[in-house]
């Protein structure tokens, strides 16, 4: 009785393998050479909007863009104008701010993208090829005088809703709004795509590459240790001012600091890929659940002060900022922790998950 003891493969099993391996390849290559290349054309945009920024601080003795700091614009936006029933304009909140927050954004020309728009070569510079969350100019106000214009128009519309249409939600002048030229006359917003069932405004600005507005009105030396590790930009999702770790690393989630329906920087519960999240908090407490968010090859690019740009692992955006228990753990600048972690922790609406920072 013989038996057939053979253990490896014939040469024809080894040339079919081969085959499948070749297709597969053939298959795959293209994508992965599509991704490529979106990533480079996205660092080459957020590496010439850093330039842009070394510029302007050239051109205005190294000194931040300006903030809104006038008392008769805080004093309107403390009253108010757009509604009460959000928890962000609480004035009786432990926390809370003694300006509206919403009076930083309420000045159309004093938008990050507006003051660099005479540095960058076109619009164009603010998109990122890859993103699935986008931002842009939403409500646009066409006249110079902007508050009055506001306040000319106290009670009509955009001007009772919710803080969500309140002109601080995303204020650009005539010009950024594409047709849409005045949303309180036309009342109507320049919306991004981002949100079930919204559509872009036609020629309206769009910008998935964000820039941070934490630092204002104060000389860069003053501030800043190091500028190679201080972030002017980087991907953007929903939220294309003012980074927190969370929206920086996984641009394109809506909120991983809550990482649920309390998250009030994005529309989670019309975000079509929140969906996918599954329960609140998992995603803080599992990182193989965030990667499918992260940009570009499971990392994000950023653009530092120094002008150089480049590619981060997600992960490590999460490891190298600061927390509020450890004010100099990491290296990364110009991203504010927020979300479950210490210093803010009536944002966390999930009891017993961990901090991700």
């Amino acid at each position: 009785m013989s038996h057939d003891r053979r253990t490896g493969l014939r040469l024809s099993e080894l040339l079919a393998l081969a085959i499948i391996a070749g297709v597969l390849s053939c298959l795959l290559f293209p994508v992965f050479a599509r991704s490529q290349a979106r990533m480079a054309v996205c660092l080459g945009n957020i590496r010439t909007i850093a330039r842009a920024f070394q510029m302007y601080l050239g051109d205005n003795d190294s000194m931040f863009p300006p903030r809104e700091v006038r008392p008769e614009i805080l004093a309107y936006f403390n009253s108010r104008p757009g509604g009460g029933d959000d928890d962000m304009w609480n004035p009786n909140r432990p926390d809370a701010s003694p300006d509206c927050h919403r009076s930083r954004l309420a000045n159309p020309y004093l938008r990050r993208p507006v003051i660099l728009d005479c540095y960058l070569p076109s619009r164009a510079v603010w998109r990122c090829p890859s993103a699935r969350l986008e931002g842009g100019a939403s409500f646009i106000n066409r006249a110079p005088d902007w508050l009055a214009h506001l306040q000319n128009h106290h009670g009509e519309w955009g001007m009772r809703s919710k803080p969500r249409l309140c002109p601080g939600t995303g204020s650009f002048p005539l010009g950024w709004g594409g047709e849409v030229t005045d949303s309180i006359v036309q009342r109507r917003l320049a919306v991004p795509t981002t949100g079930k069932g919204r559509q872009a405004s036609a020629g309206m600005f769009v910008q998935s590459i964000g820039v941070t507005e934490a630092v204002a009105s104060q000389p860069m030396e003053l501030i800043i240790e190091d500028p190679s590790w201080f972030i002017v930009c980087a991907d953007a999702g929903a939220t294309v001012h003012d980074f927190c770790p969370g929206t920086l690393a996984y641009p394109d989630l809506c909120g991983l600091e809550c990482a649920g329906p309390g998250y009030w920087e994005a529309d989670w519960e019309n975000c079509p890929w929140s969906q996918e999240c599954g329960a609140i908090g998992a995603l803080k407490t599992d990182p193989a659940l965030r990667q499918p968010y992260a940009r570009h090859f499971g990392g994000v690019n950023i653009g530092f002060l120094d002008g150089h740009a480049r590619w981060m692992h997600s992960e490590q955006v999460l490891a190298e900022v600061p927390s509020h228990g450890d004010a100099n753990r990491g290296r990364l600048r110009g991203a504010e922790p927020r979300g479950p972690t210490r210093d803010a922790p009536w944002y966390d609406r999930a009891d017993g998950i961990p901090p991700l920072y």
